[in-house]
């Protein structure tokens, strides 16, 4: 959850004299696992995880009205059926909506780029820093966002003073804004829960990182609930030296605390809030109709006017001597075959699949229409309601890769004494969908000099990683000119000296 500066206070005041900060603590913790927030944030990372509500479903129970002996007021009773099959059906239309989605947005590393003259070494930088761990972690963010409706990354230096960056789940943090505009963070409250052994027995405890614009003070929580002190601390030290020996250590602070939200959307909901009821109806379904399948008899008999034996036993004469003596001349014997309607249920299923899909703004690809129509039109049509939600994210990533790398380049500028400005940094996020390839080249190809090779390579199919293919290119280039200059041939990399004939 997040709260105020004024909310902060509140609580601050109502813990008495002395500013009680494991009593803040307490009650923050508290109240933070409690909130709706939290719970929606465990429900998206539950059903991408594939535990599903379903699970929590017992079809041996099935609730029974009686009536009472003197003819009562019925009442529902629970009924256990220790023969029924339980199986569990996981339909995990959360996970595939939520993964379309990230590895369409950066399934292929983003194209950053520097706006101005002179600045090849800060593009180099960038290069180096946007790598695959970047990726990876950006991708991390996006599905953490997209389950839990905000996802933050934590900026921080390791013990050997090196820049690093990863992902902190977002139901760990309690995030306190400014109070007029609720958009700048001015203090974080982080809390995990860690194990440790106690006279040979594991027990949990919680640990708080409380979090300001240059600080950072440690709680730990002992045996009683309390939340002692440890260390307060600056965000990182700079150690200066004199002839190779240590003179004093200057604390510094960022001067906000080093932790970038991604929202989901400008309300912070999740992906599944949407479509939690579509798939909880799917999954009973499909659930009940396998049990009934699993339970279901092929063949069952009916038999008037035969009695004195087991059920058991005329079902042995029956397998064994494909017949009965029936005592009374009016009886008869009569199989019938139970039919399941599969007919209704499969057209229900596939109506609440239409829907997740729908709702849940994604891209059926198991869909009747696709492959109808190969056109590029065709294709953006199907993907119409998936660009509506994409477009809808896409300034949020941008806005929080921007704040990351002012993190970035502000370490650069103090280790190297440069002075570049993140404010000229430009992201191009290079999406992946089906597209039609022939169609795409020709708009590559109509472009050239109008727009720039860079934008061009990121938009070009066979092109994933467009810094390299750039180097590449340049590289090639610097090849065929030494050809030209030289008069040389050129073959498998070599360069082959001209003889004199």
């Amino acid at each position: 959850m997040f709260i105020t500066e004024m909310e902060l206070l509140k609580a601050r005041l109502a813990a008495g004299n002395g500013l009680n900060q494991s009593r803040i603590l307490r009650e923050l913790l508290q109240e933070d696992k409690s909130s709706e927030k939290k719970k929606r944030m465990e429900e998206g990372e539950q059903y991408y995880q594939g535990n599903h509500d379903i699970l929590k479903k017992d079809f041996r129970r099935s609730p029974v009205s009686e009536t009472g002996k003197n003819g009562e007021e019925e009442s529902m009773q629970m009924f256990f059926n220790p023969n029924r099959s339980n199986h569990h059906c996981i339909n995990p239309f959360h996970h595939t909506l939520v993964t379309q989605k990230a590895a369409y947005l950066v399934g292929r590393e983003p194209t950053v780029t520097v706006k101005g003259q002179n600045v090849s070494a800060f593009q180099e930088a960038l290069e180096t820093l946007t790598d695959e761990k970047f990726n990876g972690t950006l991708f991390r963010w996006i599905v953490g966002a997209a389950n839990k409706g905000v996802e933050y990354l934590h900026i921080y230096y390791d013990e050997e003073g090196a820049f690093h960056y990863c992902v902190v789940p977002a139901e760990e943090l309690i995030v306190v804004y400014d109070e007029v505009y609720q958009q700048e963070i001015k203090e974080v409250i982080r809390y995990y829960t860690y194990k440790i052994l106690d006279g040979g027995k594991e027990k949990s405890h919680r640990r708080v990182e409380w979090w300001t614009p240059d600080t950072v003070t440690y709680y730990t929580e002992n045996g009683e609930g309390e939340f002692q002190k440890d260390s307060q601390c600056p965000h990182w030290t700079v150690t200066e030296l004199l002839d190779g020996e240590e003179q004093k250590t200057i604390p510094h602070g960022w001067g906000r605390p080093p932790f970038i939200p991604l929202r989901n959307n400008d309300k912070e909901m999740t992906d599944l809030q949407m479509v939690k009821g579509l798939i909880d109806a799917y999954d009973y379904i499909s659930s009940e109709g396998t049990n009934n399948l699993l339970d279901l008899v092929d063949l069952y008999w009916v038999i008037q006017g035969y009695g004195g034996e087991t059920a058991g036993a005329v079902a042995k004469k029956l397998q064994i001597n494909k017949a009965v003596q029936i005592s009374d001349s009016s009886g008869k014997v009569e199989a019938k075959q139970v039919e399941l309607p599969m007919e209704g249920r499969l057209a229900w299923m596939k109506a609440l699949r239409k829907d997740i899909f729908h709702f849940g703004m994604g891209v059926d690809t198991d869909s009747d229409s696709w492959g109808r129509a190969p056109s590029g039109v065709s294709l953006k049509f199907q993907y119409a309601m998936f660009y509506l939600k994409i477009n809808s994210i896409v300034p949020e990533i941008k806005r929080a890769m921007k704040e990351f790398f002012r993190f970035a380049v502000e370490d650069w500028n103090r280790r190297n004494y440069t002075d570049w400005d993140w404010r000229n940094i430009r992201i191009t996020l290079n999406t992946s969908s089906i597209t039609d390839d022939v169609e795409i080249m020709q708009i590559i190809q109509q472009s050239q000099g109008i727009v720039s090779e860079k934008t061009l390579l990121g938009k070009h199919p066979f092109v994933e990683d467009v810094n390299a293919e750039m180097i590449q290119l340049e590289e090639e280039r610097k090849g065929r000119r030494f050809e030209n200059d030289t008069g040389n041939v050129r073959e498998n990399g070599r360069i082959e000296p001209e003889y004199e004939k």
